[in-house]
């Protein structure tokens, strides 16, 4: 069944609903899963998901600052566990290393390797191609209205 035709059937119990809002929410989580996906599939051939693409773009945009795994949390809207796993495995890979702050002892910094940097410059043209192909059905002047709307929901919603 199509989403609007289930959203208008669950609606006909709440007519009061927002019935416009809850439909962009919808689409805009299926198409978050979708873009995700899609991501994940131009990253396949170098052994990558977009969220481990993600934590490399943020750890080398932070080179020189060091990055905690905290911090990493927060821009990945991701629990500390889901970040230690992840480090975990980029650690493991040998794209990333972790090592003890210089101004904390107690805490930790992360740094890419050189092979991350590599795997970087492997994967972002793939990663910027996959961008372009997705967002090639809306147009550029109907892209930049949508980027005021997002940017103005991620803030009113803390972001």
């Amino acid at each position: 069944m199509e989403l609007e035709t289930r959203l208008d059937r669950y609606l006909q119990d709440y007519p009061q609903a927002p019935r416009e809002v809850i439909l962009a929410s919808r689409l805009l989580f299926r198409a978050a899963h979708l873009l995700e996906a899609h991501i994940d599939a131009a990253l396949q051939p170098l052994g990558l998901v977009m969220r481990q693409y993600l934590a490399l773009v943020i750890i080398k945009a932070d080179a020189g600052t060091p990055i905690k795994p905290s911090a990493l949390s927060v821009s990945l809207d991701a629990t500390r566990t889901q970040v230690t796993r992840l480090l975990d495995g980029l650690e493991q890979a040998g794209w990333v290393q972790r090592q003890h702050s210089q101004a904390d002892r107690r805490s930790l910094d992360l740094l890419l390797t050189d092979a991350g940097a590599q795997l970087l410059l492997q994967a972002t043209p793939a990663v910027h191609a996959a961008y372009a192909q997705a967002w090639q059905v809306v147009s550029a002047e109907g892209l930049r209205p949508m980027i005021g709307g997002l940017a103005r929901l991620n803030s009113s919603l803390g972001g």
